[in-house]
């Protein structure tokens, strides 16, 4: 049985990580997480994944340590690393619904995550070091690109948790809200983003993951060098709907085309 669940509503894949009592991913289920994310990639009818944990306690501990400790020495985590944390081809956004404790690689996925969203009561924390590793799943420098740095080198150093306020503070959580609202808000989120043109959604993820380490002007070369996704919505017909919409004054008909 798999320790990730999907579902489709709408034009939305709920993802769900579920295995009691800590929703910890051994191999299978991080190559079960990638291949879900791929899903939601790849399908033309799918605009948005929502990542949520299963219970009231644990968003994910992350890696299996007590799989490790019995024997499961391999790293077979699928194509994008564990947790598909080492993917850079995302151009559907990702929403990741935080019902609990995030530790560990369920930080790190947040992390990654493109929006995050909170129950009150969530934590984050990276103990790797206190465990003897470092979190190279991404965590590391994710941390300091979504969190000043001085907070989250306190964060790895000392493996306290953070509290989903701290979080929102820092501006690392877009929402938090109670925890009978949270995947109605990931759906609702989800609907305001699928109301604008696919094609803008992705070459925006693409720009954004392109240019975002670059100065201002490295960042313009590398724009008009040309990139797949951002190219393709210039020469679509969605790129000439969404005028043509405004001046007409209805809704845009998009086609992704």
């Amino acid at each position: 049985m798999s320790r990730v669940r999907t579902e489709v509503k709408g034009e939305v894949l709920e993802i769900t990580l579920d295995h009691a009592p800590a929703n910890a991913i051994d191999q299978k289920a991080s190559r079960d997480l990638d291949a879900a994310l791929t899903r939601v990639n790849e399908d033309p009818s799918l605009r948005v994944g929502i990542v949520t944990g299963a219970g009231e306690r644990m968003f994910s501990a992350g890696w299996d340590l007590k799989a490790v400790a019995a024997g499961e020495d391999g790293e077979d985590f699928g194509p994008h690393g564990f947790m598909s944390l080492n993917r850079h081809d995302l151009i559907k956004p990702i929403i990741c619904a935080v019902n609990g404790l995030a530790v560990g690689g369920g930080f790190e996925f947040a992390l990654f995550a493109t929006l995050v969203i909170a129950v009150p009561e969530a934590e984050f924390g990276l103990p790797e070091l206190q465990r003897g590793f470092i979190p190279e799943a991404g965590g590391l420098w994710r941390a300091h690109r979504r969190l000043p740095v001085n907070v989250a080198s306190d964060l790895l150093l000392t493996g306290r948790r953070m509290t989903a306020e701290e979080g929102l503070r820092h501006g690392f959580i877009n929402r938090i809200v109670t925890r009978e609202k949270l995947m109605q808000t990931a759906h609702d989120m989800a609907a305001q983003i699928i109301a604008g043109a696919p094609l803008a959604v992705a070459a925006l993820l693409e720009v954004t993951r392109e240019v975002e380490s670059l100065s201002d002007r490295a960042a313009f070369e590398r724009l008009y060098a040309g990139l797949p996704w951002r190219d393709r919505l210039r020469t679509s017909e969605d790129y000439k709907e969404g005028p043509r919409a405004f001046a007409e004054k209805r809704t845009p008909r998009w086609t992704g085309k």
